[in-house]
């Protein structure tokens, strides 16, 4: 593995095996770089020819580990064919010319291999929006007025709690009234509801 060129790839692996290790258990990356985005793939004119777009859906360090890693194995078994086929000193020119298109390979087999988890890693996707205008709820605190109040939704299985106001202020909503949603106030985030009739 420590032999040329299989290090070149092998010992960044290496590095970046013990970065994300390391960084899984004290969170290093996050903490230090929030929301920064080492590169985007989709704003970089021809992109799509030289650096594989599933790259910048993934996490840095996942990348950059399986792509070193797939260029590790390329190269060593590129390695053993080139030594097994003859020992001449010329074919140190052909192991130099092949660390590129090995790392281009490396790169188009992990996109290839990461393509599946993309998903799991999309911020945009990670929590889902629910639209409680017009939903059904129960009142669960002592009662909902036009100063404070919370009801309780039940959607698909799962249930909400959700802070809530009356519409009208003379209307009272006690503890497991049933009510319907009618808005959401955007400036202080809780919804207008009524009583179901």
């Amino acid at each position: 593995m420590l032999s040329f060129p299989t290090n070149v790839f092998f010992v960044p692996f290496a590095i970046f095996l013990m970065i994300m290790l390391v960084d899984l258990v004290f969170n290093i990356v996050e903490s230090v770089a929030p929301d920064v985005d080492f590169f985007d793939a989709e704003n970089i004119p021809g992109a799509g020819l030289l650096l594989p777009p599933i790259l910048s859906k993934v996490p840095l360090m996942v990348a950059l580990c399986v792509s070193f890693f797939i260029g590790t194995i390329l190269s060593f078994y590129l390695n053993q064919g080139l030594a097994a086929v003859s020992e001449a000193s010329w074919m140190i020119v052909i192991e130099v010319v092949s660390i590129p298109v090995t790392a281009y390979l490396a790169l188009w087999i992990s996109a290839w291999l990461l393509k599946p988890l993309a998903p799991l890693f999309d911020r945009k996707k990670s929590f889902a929006k629910v639209d409680f205008i017009g939903l059904k709820a129960r009142v669960h605190s002592s009662a909902v007025n036009q100063t404070r109040g919370e009801v309780v939704v039940h959607h698909q299985g799962n249930e909400f709690l959700l802070d809530a106001r009356a519409i009208e202020p003379e209307t009272s909503m006690e503890y497991g009234d049933e009510v319907i949603i009618v808005s959401q106030d955007k400036t202080t985030n809780h919804y207008i509801v009524a009583k179901n009739s």
